[in-house]
C-alpha cells in the first residue's frame, strides 16, 4: 500500500472528526490564547449586535476641557476647588437626583481645609453620595489586583452614604470584566453598593417582601432604610453574609421572584442583585455603545442653578460624576479601549451599573466543562461533514453550519448576553475542517486513480500509461500510437470448442478465468503486458530494446512456466486442455485502435501476426511451443530443436523457427542423440534428398512416435516420394515450394 493510501485509511473510521475536535479541544487550553480568544469573540460579537441604548436610570457629568475653560480652573482637575464639588452635589440633590456617586478620589485633604468641609456638609444635606476609594495594585488572585485601599478623607468619608473601589483586571485592560465583591470579607465594589443603595431607595419594599416569602427571620436589618454610612454599610454585610450563608436562598429568591407580580423593573433590579452575589463575582461587561452613549452633561452646567431640563433629566436617576476620555489625570485610572470606542472609568462604572440594574452582564453559554464537550461535538460535527461529505458538499456543510453557528451566537448575544465561543470554531475548526476535507478528497482522488491505474494496467502497457495521464494527452488518445520494437507471446488452448460445447456458460467462465489466472502469472512476473484475451487466446507483450537479451530469455522463461501451469491445471480439473504458444519479435505500433467512442490500446503489427501464426503451426507440428529463431540469436545454449524455415499463411518471406523445449524433453534419455539425428534428417529434407530424409524420419519416428515434428516431415517425405504432390502442388494444409536457400513448408 503506498504512503498516500496510508494516509487515507488513517482517516477512516471517524478519525479525522476526532483529531479536528482534539486539536479544538488543546488550542481552547492553551494559556496564552485565552485573553485573544476573548477579545475576539467579543469584539466579533458586539460589532454583530451593533451599539444598544442604555436604561435611562444613569446620567454622566463629565469633568472635560470645556469645562475647565468656562470655569477657569486649572487644567489639573485634582486642584480644583471642592467647593465646586458641593456645589454640583447641592444642584443634584434639588434635581431629585436618587444616587450621586464620585468616580473620583479623595484620599488627599484639600489645600483649603475649608473646601472638604464645605462639601462634606453638602453631601450630608444629600445623605445619598457615594464617593469612590483609590486602589494600589498588587495581584492577590488571578485577574484581581489589590495591595491597598485607600479611602476618601476622614471627613468626607463620614459624609458619604457608602465609599467603595471599583475594580477592573489589569491583564484584559478593564473593558470586558468587573468585579462585584472582593477580599475574603466580601466587600462590594462600586457598581454592587451602586445597586444595593438604588434598590433599597426605590424597590424597598419590593425587596422585603421577597425576603418574607423566602426567608421572613432574617429580614428585620432591611426594614429601615439606611440614611449614614454604618447603617448602609451594616445592610451590605448582613445581606451578603446571608446570601452566602445559604446557597439554597438564592435559587428560592430568583424563583419567588419569577413568580412575583412587581414591576418588572423592580424585577430586573432584584435579580440583578441576588446574582450579583452568585459564587464566581466576575461579571463580563455588556457594552451598550462608543463613549457618551449614556447620557452626558458637561460639569460646567451644574456649576449655577441647575435649568428645568437638567431638573427633569436627574430627577429620579443615578448620576455619576468623572473624568471624560478627554481630561484624565495621571492619578486616574486612565482610558480604555471598549469594543466600540475608548472610554473613560466613569463610562466603565456606568455600564457596569448598568448591567446590574437590567441583569444584563454578558454571561458565557458554557461553564467549564460544558464549554469543552460543546467545542468536542461542534468538532465532530465539521470532522464529520469534512471526511463523510465529497469536497463541495464538505465545503457547502462547513459554511452553512459556520453561518449558523454565527447567526445563532449573535441571536443568543443579543437576546439575553449568552456568548457562544467563537474563535475555535470559526477560525480554527471550520478551516481545519476544510484542510481536512481537501485532504480526503486528494487522498480519495488518489486512491481512485490507483484503483484505476490497476484496472488500465490490464489492458495498458505501463509505459504507455504514464504517457497518457495528463488532460491534453487524453485528448488526443484516439490518434494516439507509436513504434517500438517488441517480443509477441502468442497462446491458444486446444479442446475449447468442445468444452464449450459440453459446459453451462457459468462454469465455463469460472473455469476461463482460473485458466487466465494460470496463464497470466508467469506473463505479469516476468515483465509482459497481457494484450489481448479473445476467448481462450491470449496475446502478451514485452516492449524492449532490439537486441535486449534479458527480456528474451525471460519470454522464454514465461513460455515454459506457462505450460507446466497449465498441465497442473489439466491435472486439477482432470481435463485435456493443452496450450499452443508462438513467439516472435520486431517492430510493431502499440497504439489506440478503434473510434472517437470505443477503442482499445493494443498492438499491432507484422510481428503480431506472426507469433499467432506460429501459435498456430503447433497443431500441424504436433508441438506446444514454437519460437521464431530471432528470438533465439545470441542466446547461449538455448533449449529449441531447430526446424528449418516456414513459409507461413498469407507471407511472402519464409520465417526461421524453432521448438521450445522444456526441461523434461531435454533431460530424456539418448536426447542429444535424438535431436543429432533430427538435425540430420532435417538437413536431408532441406537438400530435397527425399528418400535419405524418408529413412532418417523413419528411424526417428520408431524411436520415439510421439514427436510430432518427426512425424510430420517422415509424413511430407513420404507424399513426396509416392508422387501425390509435385514440386508446387497441394497436400493436406501444406504446400511445398523450393525458394534460393532451402524448401518451405506453408500452412
Amino acid at each position: 500500500m503506498s504512503i498516500r493510501c496510508q494516509a487515507l485509511e488513517c482517516l477512516r473510521f471517524g478519525r479525522l472528526p476526532l483529531l479536528i475536535a482534539l486539536s479544538g479541544l488543546l488550542l481552547n487550553l492553551l494559556p496564552a490564547l485565552a485573553a485573544v480568544q476573548e477579545k475576539f469573540d467579543l469584539g466579533l460579537l458586539y460589532r454583530l449586535r451593533g451599539p444598544e441604548k442604555p436604561p435611562e436610570d444613569i446620567v454622566i457629568v463629565g469633568i472635560d476641557h470645556e469645562s475647565a475653560l468656562r470655569l477657569r480652573t486649572p487644567n489639573d482637575p485634582q486642584s480644583w476647588p471642592r467647593r465646586l464639588n458641593a456645589e454640583v452635589i447641592r444642584n443634584v440633590h434639588a434635581s431629585n437626583a436618587e444616587l450621586l456617586a464620585f468616580n473620583i478620589f479623595f484620599f488627599s485633604p484639600s489645600p483649603d481645609p475649608d473646601d472638604d468641609r464645605v462639601m462634606a456638609e453638602a453631601m450630608r444635606e444629600m445623605g445619598r453620595v457615594v464617593l469612590t476609594d483609590y486602589v494600589k495594585p498588587r495581584q492577590v488572585s488571578p485577574g484581581v489586583y489589590l495591595e491597598s485601599v485607600l479611602h476618601s478623607t476622614d471627613q468626607l468619608a463620614d459624609a458619604a452614604l457608602a465609599t467603595a473601589p471599583f475594580l477592573l483586571p489589569k491583564e484584559d485592560s478593564g473593558t470586558n470584566r468587573f468585579l462585584t465583591f472582593f477580599g475574603g470579607d466580601g466587600q462590594a465594589t462600586l457598581p454592587t453598593r451602586l445597586l444595593l443603595a438604588y434598590v433599597l431607595r426605590t424597590a424597598h419594599d419590593d425587596l422585603v417582601s421577597i425576603f418574607k416569602n423566602v426567608a421572613p427571620d432574617a429580614v428585620d436589618f432591611l426594614k429601615n432604610q439606611p440614611t449614614r454610612r454604618e447603617q448602609f454599610d451594616i445592610v451590605q454585610r448582613k445581606l451578603t453574609a446571608l446570601l452566602e450563608s445559604r446557597p439554597d436562598l438564592l435559587p428560592a429568591l430568583a424563583e419567588n421572584l419569577r413568580q412575583s407580580s412587581m414591576p418588572e423593573k423592580a424585577r430586573r433590579m432584584l435579580r440583578g442583585l441576588f446574582r450579583a452575589h452568585e459564587n464566581g463575582h466576575w461579571r463580563y461587561f455588556n457594552h451598550y455603545g462608543p463613549s457618551r452613549t449614556f447620557p452626558t452633561i458637561p460639569y460646567y452646567r451644574l456649576a449655577g442653578p441647575p435649568s428645568e431640563e437638567l431638573t427633569k433629566l436627574f430627577a429620579g436617576r443615578v448620576v455619576l460624576i468623572g473624568y471624560l476620555a478627554d481630561f484624565q489625570p495621571e492619578n486616574t485610572e486612565g482610558l480604555f479601549d471598549s469594543p466600540y470606542s475608548t472610554v473613560s472609568s466613569v463610562e466603565l462604572a456606568a455600564t457596569a451599573l448598568a448591567n446590574l440594574l437590567e441583569d444584563k452582564t454578558v454571561l458565557p453559554a458554557f461553564a467549564p466543562p460544558k464549554d469543552f464537550l460543546w467545542l468536542f461535538l461542534w468538532g465532530l460535527v465539521l470532522g464529520s461533514c469534512a471526511q463523510l461529505l465529497s469536497f463541495q458538499k464538505a465545503l457547502a456543510s462547513i459554511a452553512a453550519l459556520s453561518g449558523g453557528y454565527l447567526l445563532t451566537a449573535w441571536a443568543l448575544f443579543r437576546a439575553d448576553g449568552l456568548w457562544l465561543p467563537l474563535f475555535v470554531p470559526l477560525i480554527w475548526l471550520a478551516p481545519t475542517a476544510v484542510v481536512g476535507s481537501v485532504l480526503v478528497s486528494h487522498l480519495r482522488r488518489i486512491r481512485r486513480e490507483e484503483k484505476m491505474q490497476s484496472v488500465i494496467e490490464r489492458f495498458i502497457p505501463v509505459d504507455v500509461f504514464s504517457h497518457l495521464t495528463r488532460d491534453e494527452d487524453m485528448k488526443a488518445l484516439p490518434s494516439y500510437g507509436r513504434l517500438t520494437h517488441g517480443i509477441c507471446l502468442a497462446t491458444d488452448a486446444g479442446r475449447y470448442s468442445s468444452l464449450a460445447e459440453t459446459m453451462e456458460p457459468m462454469a465455463l467462465g469460472d473455469l476461463m478465468n482460473e485458466y487466465y489466472r494460470v496463464i497470466f502469472q508467469p506473463v505479469v512476473r516476468h515483465g509482459g503486458w497481457v494484450s489481448d484475451v479473445i476467448g481462450d487466446a491470449m496475446l502478451a507483450i514485452w516492449i524492449t530494446e532490439e537486441n535486449d537479451l534479458e527480456t528474451r530469455r525471460r519470454v522464454l522463461q514465461a513460455a515454459l512456466e506457462i505450460q507446466q501451469a497449465v498441465r497442473r491445471f489439466e491435472q486439477n480439473h482432470r481435463i485435456e486442455f493443452p496450450v499452443r504458444i508462438g513467439i516472435h519479435c520486431g517492430e510493431l505500433r502499440i497504439g489506440y485502435i478503434g473510434t472517437d467512442s470505443r477503442g482499445e490500446i493494443r498492438a499491432v503489427g507484422d510481428t503480431v501476426n506472426i507469433a499467432a501464426r506460429l501459435e498456430a503451426l503447433n497443431k500441424v507440428l504436433g508441438t506446444e511451443i514454437l519460437v521464431s529463431e530471432a528470438v533465439l540469436a545470441d542466446i547461449p545454449e538455448p533449449r529449441a530443436r531447430r526446424l528449418g524455415q516456414f513459409l507461413l499463411a498469407g507471407k511472402t518471406k519464409p520465417v526461421s523457427v524453432a521448438q521450445l523445449m522444456s526441461c523434461s524433453e531435454v533431460e530424456l534419455p539418448r536426447y542429444q542423440e535424438f535431436e543429432d539425428r533430427f538435425q540430420m534428417a532435417l538437413r536431408h529434407f532441406e537438400a530435397e534428398r527425399w528418400p535419405e530424409a524418408c529413412a532418417a524420419f523413419n528411424q526417428l519416428v520408431l524411436q520415439l512416435p510421439d514427436d510430432g515434428p518427426a512425424r510430420f516431415f517422415l509424413k511430407t517425405c513420404e507424399a513426396r516420394l509416392g508422387g501425390a504432390h509435385p514440386a508446387g502442388g497441394q497436400s493436406p494444409g501444406l504446400r511445398i515450394e523450393k525458394s534460393d536457400s532451402a524448401h518451405t513448408l506453408i500452412k
